[in-house]
């Protein structure tokens, strides 16, 4: 998998607005609803760029509640 500099880059402002969440959950014992929609964001940077994708069950149905895998793994499995 290629990480480019771009991809780098979303990654970084993405961990530190993991940090700061995480600071100000741990110093107010709170979440902003702002700070959902940055881990959300974060979600899917993370699916995109790494190519996260749901397993699939025995008929082929996407499984979006259980762990997710590397898409190159799944399509071994296809």
């Amino acid at each position: 998998m290629d990480v480019t500099n771009e991809n780098r880059i979303e990654f970084l402002k993405a961990y530190n607005d993991l940090r700061h969440i995480l600071m100000s959950i741990h110093e107010c014992q709170d979440i902003w609803m702002s700070d959902i929609g940055k881990l959300e964001s974060i979600h899917l940077l993370m699916q995109r760029v790494l190519k996260f994708v749901p397993q699939h069950d025995d008929q082929g149905n996407r499984m979006h509640y259980s762990d997710w895998v590397l898409a190159e793994l799944d399509e071994d499995d296809a």
